[in-house]
């Protein structure tokens, strides 16, 4: 147990390292991952700022909403914690898929155009 814990650390030591705090996904691809803003999101929930909250990620609501039903079946009822993890999953998708055909490559979901595949592809070149 305490070497996966190691293992897992040092991993996200190196994403820190090789990212700079950015997302992997993101940064490999050029295109943002379902994830990606989340942070943002978070924090203008926190500050109770509704509307920008969803504007960066409104998979946040989602989460929110997900977090005490799937903790409770996760304890008690642990045959539905699959069903609802799925579930959210899949809205999650969702989300992300609507978001990528509407607001792609717009702010917030922009493409980043100095990403690793893009920079392979022109040293082929």
């Amino acid at each position: 147990m305490k070497k996966s814990i190691t293992n897992f650390l040092l991993v996200i030591v190196i994403f820190v390292v090789f990212f700079m705090w950015q997302c992997p996904f993101e940064r490999i691809t050029g295109i943002p991952c379902p994830g990606c803003m989340m942070t943002t999101a978070a924090y203008y929930l926190l500050c109770l700022d509704f509307e920008k909250a969803f504007y960066f990620n409104p998979v946040i609501y989602l989460l929110v909403l997900m977090f005490f039903p799937l903790l409770y079946t996760y304890i008690k009822e642990r045959k539905w914690f699959k069903r609802l993890l799925t579930l959210t999953l899949v809205i999650w998708m969702g989300i992300y898929v609507y978001r990528m055909i509407t607001v792609f490559p717009k702010y917030p979901m922009a493409y980043v155009e100095d990403n690793l595949i893009a920079r392979l592809i022109k040293g082929i070149k």
